[in-house]
């Protein structure tokens, strides 16, 4: 494939190139920079000339004068219809039933308009083409290496996600913590459970946060917010067992986009040998392979029961079981990213 120019486009003029290469903790000093002001349409006048527009957006469709156009679409939405749309006018979410207008302008353009669709996971690939005809390539999200070689393993279960009130794959906290509370002074006696994740402002999710600190008080519960790259790090590899919830007492079919589309940090947490009990929804599916490298589960007992057996079991059955999380990481690292993407993009270039 020849050499490519990237550039990246930002609406907002807080975020700066440095802060993505902070946060995301990759190198940027290859690629473009630029700040638009104007609106969307804007890009239509900026993507003039262009080989190929890659676009992500929720719900908003973003037309382009590039030669070629990629619609990264990463969310597996459920049907849209007349009845739905009434029922959340009736509802009083007005909102949501304007934006589900959007969306269903989104992806009508993306099959008429848009040269090749992309999505995250086979989950929402299989959910956008039941739902609305649309046939997408799938590329999974390129998974950073976390591990830290000679870093012992601790008595740590773990869960990694935003902490934020939503539509969207709520991760579940609060049963998570529950279950925990329920077996830390006897199966769990000895271990702790951290919760790492970022936390917006606004009123509704500082209330939820608050109230999960309160209702976990006096318990080995460690709450980490907006932590740096490199304590996340050491926590993925300070723990033994990796816990998520997002999905649980969800219909899949019904409403697939409130369980995990796809689960980075289950795949983060997994190249460090840390061992994955996940909610038996959505993209997790396609991650974990039960009883090979990790478990799913469907009930509380059974996330319950899982963890008590990884817990207590031998020392041979666990180190195999981490060595298979993490050759299984290698399917989703950055190596392989770039090897799909290639394949995916070199027509358009070419």
């Amino acid at each position: 494939m020849p050499q490519v120019a990237v550039t990246l486009l930002s609406s907002d003029r807080d975020i700066k190139k440095s802060d993505l290469e902070r946060f995301f903790h990759v190198d940027l000093s290859n690629i473009g920079y630029r700040f638009f002001q104007g609106g969307l349409h804007r890009i239509k006048h900026l993507t003039k000339g262009v080989d190929v527009f890659v676009c992500l957006s929720n719900f908003r469709r973003v037309p382009s004068s590039a030669h070629n156009s990629v619609q990264l679409l990463q969310i597996p939405y459920g049907k849209i219809t007349a009845a739905s749309l009434v029922r959340k006018v009736g509802q009083g979410k007005l909102k949501e039933a304007v934006k589900d207008l959007y969306r269903l302008q989104l992806l009508s353009y993306s099959k008429r308009k848009v040269d090749l669709e992309i999505t995250n996971s086979h989950f929402v690939s299989e959910v956008l083409s039941r739902n609305f005809g649309i046939q997408s390539h799938v590329l999974h999200p390129p998974i950073q290496d976390f591990f830290i070689e000679g870093m012992a393993k601790k008595k740590i279960i773990l869960s990694v996600g935003r902490f934020f009130i939503g539509l969207y794959n709520d991760k579940r906290y609060d049963i998570l913590t529950e279950a925990f509370r329920r077996i830390s002074r006897s199966s769990l006696s000895g271990w702790e459970y951290h919760i790492a994740g970022s936390c917006a402002s606004d009123p509704a999710t500082k209330g939820m946060l608050d109230s999960l600190q309160n209702q976990n008080e006096g318990f080995p519960i460690s709450f980490h917010i907006n932590e740096p790259y490199e304590s996340l790090q050491r926590l993925y590899n300070g723990a033994t067992i990796f816990w998520h919830g997002a999905g649980f007492g969800v219909d899949e079919a019904s409403l697939p986009e409130r369980v995990e589309h796809f689960g980075m940090t289950t795949v983060e947490a997994m190249s460090t040998g840390c061992i994955p009990v996940v909610c038996n929804k959505g993209g997790q599916k396609e991650i974990v392979q039960h009883g090979l490298n990790g478990y799913l589960w469907n009930t509380i007992d059974e996330l319950v029961a899982r963890t008590i057996s990884i817990a207590h079991g031998n020392v041979h059955s666990q180190r195999d079981m981490r060595q298979n999380t993490r050759k299984r990481f290698q399917d989703f690292n950055m190596e392989r990213f770039q090897q799909t993407a290639t394949e995916l993009f070199r027509p358009l270039l070419t």
